[in-house]
C-alpha cells in the first residue's frame, strides 16, 4: 500500500521501484494525496487499486486533484475489515496536523498519535485494520485490537528535518486473524 505520492507537485512521475515492489500484490491501497488520479490506471494494471482523497492542497488551482475520490473506504479481505482514509477527515484537522508536523520527526510521530486517536473515534465499529497516510511517517500501532497502519510516503518529505525517507508498506492478511506488516524503502 502507498500514500502521499503527491504527483505531479512533489514528483513528476511515480518512481519505477514502486511498480516493481507492488508486482504480485493481491490489491493496492492508496491512502490519499495522489493529487493526480492519472496514476491509478498504471496501478490497476498491477492489481485492483482502491484510493481515497487526500487533504486539499493547491490542487484546484491547477485542475489536477483527487478530490473526486471518496473520503474513506471500507474493504473486506481474508476475514478482516479494513477502513482506509487519508486521515485528516476535515480541513480544520488538516491545518492543525500540518502545523504540528512542522519541524522535527518527533512532531510527525505526535501527528500519527493524534491521527490514530481521531481515527479510533471515527472508524467503523467492525474495522480491525485502519490504513491512513497524511503524516508521511510510517507506523504500525495496535490499539484495542485494531491495527493502525501508515505506509509512509512515496514522495519524500519536503521538511528536511523529518529525515523520513520514502517508503511503501505491505500487509499480509491471514485467515487465522493474524496480520504481518512491513515497509520497503524506496
Amino acid at each position: 500500500m502507498i500514500a502521499d505520492t503527491h504527483i505531479p507537485h512533489r514528483m513528476p512521475v511515480m518512481p519505477a521501484k514502486v511498480y516493481e515492489l507492488l508486482r504480485g500484490c493481491d490489491a493496492i491501497l492508496h491512502a490519499g494525496d495522489l493529487e493526480s488520479p492519472d496514476i491509478l490506471p498504471a496501478l490497476n494494471a498491477i492489481a485492483p487499486t482502491y484510493a481515497v482523497r487526500g487533504n486539499l492542497h493547491w490542487q484546484f488551482s491547477t485542475g489536477t486533484h483527487d478530490q473526486d475520490l471518496p473520503l474513506s473506504l471500507t474493504l473486506c479481505a481474508a476475514g478482516h475489515t479494513i477502513w482506509m482514509t487519508h486521515g485528516h477527515m476535515r480541513f480544520a484537522y488538516s491545518v492543525v496536523d500540518k502545523v504540528m508536523g512542522i519541524g522535527l520527526r518527533r512532531s510527525l510521530a505526535r501527528v500519527n498519535r493524534n491521527l490514530i486517536e481521531r481515527l479510533a473515534r471515527m472508524k467503523p465499529r467492525d474495522a480491525d485494520i485502519v490504513v491512513f497516510g497524511h503524516s508521511h511517517l510510517r507506523c504500525a500501532v495496535m490499539l484495542d485490537g485494531v491495527l493502525y497502519f501508515n505506509p509512509g510516503a512515496v514522495a519524500a518529505s519536503t521538511e528536511a528535518k523529518s529525515k523520513e525517507p520514502p517508503h511503501i508498506g505491505f500487509l499480509t492478511l491471514r485467515e487465522d486473524g493474524s496480520v504481518d506488516h512491513r515497509w520497503e524503502r524506496l
